[in-house]
């Protein structure tokens, strides 16, 4: 019987929120936001099935759309294998989409 009185207090004791003043509850909240922003949670799967789209795309010439999906790659997950495969075929969609304009110009 003592034992689970105990065990209640203890319990009792771990649910209750911890009080701030409004200055540490400010610079609390600041942090946790912050920390949201800059940490970015890849979902891998979106992320392949993203990539495939802009492969799919990319290979019928259809750059637009395939610019497209590779940032949705790149938003995901900057950092991951596919974000930087995503990364590098931005780079040559732009490069590609520069030459066209370039020959068009003239």
């Amino acid at each position: 019987m003592t034992y689970c009185m105990i065990f209640l207090i203890a319990a009792g004791c771990s649910t209750f929120p911890k009080i701030f003043s409004p200055s540490q509850q400010k610079s609390t909240s600041r942090q946790q936001h912050s920390d949201t922003k800059t940490q970015q949670h890849a979902d891998p799967i979106a992320q392949q099935q993203y990539y495939d789209q802009g492969l799919q795309h990319y290979s019928k010439d259809n750059y637009g759309e395939a610019r497209a999906a590779f940032q949705q790659v790149v938003d995901l997950g900057p950092n991951t294998a596919l974000g930087l495969k995503a990364k590098e075929n931005l780079k040559k969609i732009d490069q590609i989409l520069k030459t066209v304009e370039e020959i068009e110009a003239k």
